[in-house]
């Protein structure tokens, strides 16, 4: 296209071009975005509003299967397992992931090698964390029974205890996950200028003042990031539980992602699983919302 060609489009004609490479550019997301994203939650949104089964829709219901959700003495049941192990297991990680980068970014010996021994945890499945642990845990020949025999003490029903199954769960969970905790904590960490350490000890600031008043306030950002991950995680448990305790023993670990899958696959009432789905990303949202809201209360 010659200059002067160029040089007559009107006004018009231009931001039309513009619009055109600008949709052009964004095709290839928004393609994405819809097919995988929003198609999916307005399909599951439709199977929630019907019976469904493995071969298909047979009638429409309305609410009816929201309505049972509510009325579902197994919903909050399994709802409450999957908030209690978020406030048993969040605490936890968050604590010993900040320790550990503490840890890591201390001048200590083999430091690289302390450092990637934490992380490699978190690069395996699920189905093989649970699995390694699942053969630890073992009440005859397991690991850490073995170790307990050894010290004369008694042997521990570690998946089949009620007061030991959701415990055996989170240790296991926060073998696997600690390391990423550690990592992100331990880049917030080098990211603090060592001019605020250095002006504090001219000041007679001690070690515990140091880490109070200069340390903890510098990580509030990161650590409310790392709460949003965990939390969002715990609510999603799923394949620990699955592979180590089916649930049990009974129920006591049986979580809603669990309940949901089992309604779905197992009992083949797919409209109900929707629905459940539905409510719980809706609880999920309004969790985020809550904590995005008093982050930015917090920064105000």
């Amino acid at each position: 296209m010659s200059q002067r060609s160029r040089e007559g489009r009107t006004p018009q004609k231009r931001w039309i071009s513009n619009e055109i490479r600008g949709v052009a550019f964004l095709a290839p997301f928004l393609i994405i975005f819809i097919v995988f994203l929003l198609w999916p939650v307005a399909e599951g949104i439709n199977v929630s509003l019907h019976e469904w089964t493995i071969f298909g829709k047979v009638r429409f219901l309305g609410l009816d299967n929201y309505i049972k959700t509510f009325q579902s003495e197994n919903f909050y049941r399994y709802l409450w397992n999957s908030v209690f192990y978020v406030l048993i297991s969040t605490p936890i990680i968050i604590l010993l992931g900040l320790g550990l980068g503490l840890l890591v970014n201390a001048k200590i010996k083999c430091r690289t090698f302390v450092r990637a021994a934490y992380f490699l945890p978190y690069v395996l499945s699920v189905s093989v964390v649970s699995f390694i642990w699942l053969k630890m845990y073992d009440s005859n020949r397991g690991l850490l029974n073995v170790i307990l025999e050894a010290f004369h003490l008694g042997r521990v029903n570690w998946l089949t205890d009620e007061r030991m199954a959701w415990w055996s769960i989170v240790i296991t969970s926060v073998w696997w996950g600690v390391g990423f905790v550690m990592v992100l904590y331990l880049s917030a960490l080098q990211d603090i200028p060592e001019t605020y350490y250095e002006a504090a000890s001219l000041d007679g600031a001690n070690g515990f003042q140091r880490f109070w008043y200069i340390t903890l306030p510098s990580l509030k950002n990161i650590t409310i990031v790392q709460i949003f991950f965990q939390v969002i995680a715990g609510l999603k448990l799923f394949g620990q539980p699955q592979i180590m305790t089916k649930g049990g023993p009974g129920d006591t670990t049986k979580t809603m992602i669990m309940h949901i899958y089992n309604t779905g696959f197992k009992k083949d009432k797919f409209g109900e699983a929707a629905a459940m789905s539905v409510v719980y990303a809706v609880l999920m949202l309004v969790f985020v919302a809550i904590q995005n809201r008093a982050a930015k209360g917090e920064e105000s």
